[in-house]
């Protein structure tokens, strides 16, 4: 067999990307093998070559794959482009081809006694795209977001605390490694803990957390200090100034936390008390409401963490 009677006419009959956005599955690629006389060439076998590149004037190929098929009685073949031999390209794997960023291009080559030929250069159909819809909205492994249900969707985890086991969260454990907690150090990882609590960006080099140095691991073996992971117990800002003389009682008096409801001497200090020493505060004796702990008007949701 010549290889270098063949030509190829495509026919995208049916590009589609299987699973959710590139799962790395690849897509269908179909076309009939002719001779330089037209006629179909069945049963003959072809190696082709697959480059795919982010837009029709670009270079470099994210991904190049070769693939030897074997033409049916009517001279065509059906491939999976994305399953075939790698041969270059800057993407590691076929699924690291992302096809919502850019217009992909798709080129065609027939190895010809060891030279490559094009055969075509074609744009991706749309169909592609649609499907790659899906694979620009998904989160990857260790996003964490708000859930406004009781029943954990799949694919996602509570954000708990728990241990949960290395292997069989994998991607998680690659994402998110031990910075929640190192579970039994070998076997298992910590989730966050998410239930009760805030959220905080990493202060970063950006001074806005000045007591960054005291938080501490939320599990053992997590993070601590300027570093995702970490916690940091419940603190009331420092308020300090002084109490203005003709409040029943002379002169001033430094206090930290001076409001009206400092209390002096065990009565409130907007009462007319007098007192120099035994100061503290109860906010509640001026109708403020009063809990066990410090915060604003809040709902509750799930934290939820993507596997």
């Amino acid at each position: 067999m010549k290889k270098n009677i063949f030509i190829a006419v495509l026919l995208f009959s049916s590009i589609t990307l299987f699973g959710q956005g590139n799962s790395g599955l690849g897509f269908n690629y179909q076309a009939v093998v002719r001779g330089l006389d037209g006629f179909v060439l069945p049963k003959q076998n072809v190696e082709l070559r697959f480059s795919l590149l982010p837009g029709q004037q670009a270079t470099q190929a994210s991904w190049i794959e070769t693939q030897n098929v074997t033409t049916d009685a009517y001279g065509t073949i059906g491939v999976t482009v994305g399953k075939g031999t790698k041969a270059g390209g800057v993407a590691a794997t076929f699924a690291d081809v992302n096809f919502a960023a850019v217009h992909y291009w798709l080129r065609v080559e027939i190895n010809e006694n060891g030279n490559y030929r094009e055969l075509s250069y074609t744009a991706l159909a749309s169909v592609p795209y649609a499907e790659a819809a899906t694979n620009a909205v998904e989160m990857p492994a260790g996003m964490i977001v708000p859930y406004g249900g009781e029943n954990i969707p799949e694919g996602w985890l509570l954000c708990d605390g728990r241990e949960v086991s290395r292997s069989d969260y994998g991607n998680l454990y690659k994402a998110i490694g031990t910075v929640w907690g190192a579970g039994n150090n070998t076997t298992t990882f910590n989730l966050p803990d998410m239930r009760g609590v805030f959220l905080r960006g990493v202060s970063g080099d950006s001074g806005k957390d000045e007591d960054v140095d005291t938080r501490t691991p939320l599990k053992e073996g997590g993070n601590s200090g300027n570093s995702v992971g970490s916690y940091q117990g419940d603190a009331i800002r420092n308020i300090t100034g002084t109490f203005p003389g003709g409040m029943g009682y002379s002169g001033s008096h430094p206090y930290s936390g001076a409001f009206y409801g400092i209390r002096i001497n065990g009565q409130g200090g907007n009462s007319g008390a007098g007192g120099d020493d035994d100061a503290g505060f109860d906010a509640s004796r001026c109708g403020i409401p009063v809990g066990s702990d410090n915060r604003p008007q809040n709902v509750y949701v799930n934290y939820i963490i993507k596997y």
